[in-house]
């Protein structure tokens, strides 16, 4: 396998992505943290993470909770400031912190909350909400002419008759309405790139297929780019054209949707699939089904950080972090397992007879090669 430190994400048909983050960190510090030395204790919530949106295609975060995957995305809504490394709209870095620019940012960016009850004014009705948002992307439409956008944007998200839904309050709707009206309502700045974090996570089972299908339907007859956060990678292989997997702020595995989720070549990859509820799994997967916890993020472990979680972990995954290796098809894991030596392909084997592993370990494609310029 070939090892590579670029983690710029391209196209293979020379797409340029419309929005991306390079190298981006985020460090929050620790108020309150008594310290009689030394510097002030950060939470290192997101690490050297290098990740690009395309127009019409979705993009899929998974990770378990604290990995750093909501700190992303509002990292690319420029909601949080970034530590280190650089968000790039259309090739260009941008660093905005309210007034007009972020206002001219967030027409091209907008992100999609988790709850949609808690994203609404429980006292102003949808309609009111609404207006406001087309008032302020669109200044110049007389009331009327708002009022024929909202009924326009409700219609889009499959919400009609209009008027039946903009005359009530949040707690009147659903969860899936109402959900569909957070989706109108960004849809009001006619964006580039939608930001949907855990958009239905907090909906009825029953009800999530729907709204992940406006999204798709969306995404393609606008010509968007959407970026999916979520922890349930089985939705990721249905719903996102590739996958990037987050663990303990750092992506450690990404490539086509279907190679990631059927073909996982990270050790916590294989875990997340195993921890999807699945009677049909074979038994010899409940060596991954407990594998601890994930690391504090204020100390984290040193080399890997996912080694002490890791049936494979060897005295390097302890001291070095894991360059990314290059697996073929855009396909790339950061995993020791992956290296160019005798203890490497000794646990690779090791690993082959992990359930959903084989294919990755034994591939013809997959022998390692030594890095360029080595």
């Amino acid at each position: 396998m070939a090892i590579t430190n670029n983690d710029a994400t391209t196209d293979a048909a020379g797409d340029a992505p419309v929005l991306e983050a390079v190298h981006v960190t985020k460090h929050f510090p620790v108020h309150g943290a008594r310290l009689r030395r030394g510097p002030r204790p950060v939470v290192h919530a997101v690490e050297d993470v290098s990740i690009a949106l395309h127009r019409g295609r979705i993009t899929a975060l998974v990770g378990e909770s604290g990995s750093g995957k909501s700190t992303l995305a509002r990292l690319l809504s420029q909601l949080y400031p970034i530590t280190s490394g650089e968000i790039r709209r259309d090739g260009v870095a941008v660093k905005v912190h309210g007034g007009r620019r972020f206002r001219r940012y967030v027409r091209a960016v907008q992100l999609i909350l988790q709850d949609p009850f808690g994203s609404f004014n429980p006292v102003a009705r949808i309609n009111v909400t609404l207006m406001r948002a087309v008032k302020i992307h669109h200044p110049g439409l007389s009331r009327d002419q708002r009022q024929e956008v909202i009924d326009g944007l409700l219609e889009q998200v499959n919400l009609v008759p209009p008027r039946q839904y903009t005359e009530k309050f949040p707690h009147e709707l659903s969860g899936g309405q109402l959900q569909r009206v957070s989706i109108a309502r960004a849809l009001a700045a006619d964006p580039e790139v939608f930001l949907a974090d855990e958009p239905v996570s907090a909906l009825d089972v029953s009800i999530r297929l729907g709204i992940l299908n406006l999204l798709r339907r969306l995404t393609d007859e606008r010509d968007v780019a959407l970026l999916y956060v979520t922890h349930d990678i089985a939705s990721a292989r249905y719903f996102a054209e590739s996958t990037a997997v987050m663990y303990a702020g750092e992506l450690i595995e990404s490539g086509p949707s279907e190679e990631v989720t059927q073909r996982a070549a990270h050790p916590y990859t294989r875990l997340l699939i195993d921890s999807a509820p699945d009677p049909s799994r074979p038994s010899d997967s409940e060596r991954m089904a407990d594998a601890g916890q994930p690391p504090s993020l204020i100390d984290p472990p040193s080399g890997c950080r996912f080694h002490p979680r890791c049936p494979f972990a060897v005295k390097r995954c302890t001291e070095q972090s894991p360059p990314r290796f290059e697996l073929g098809g855009d396909h790339w894991a950061r995993c020791w397992l992956y290296g160019d030596d005798e203890e490497a392909a000794s646990h690779r084997e090791h690993a082959a007879s992990l359930p959903g592993m084989t294919a990755v370990m034994r591939a013809g494609r997959r022998e390692v090669s030594a890095p360029s310029g080595a």
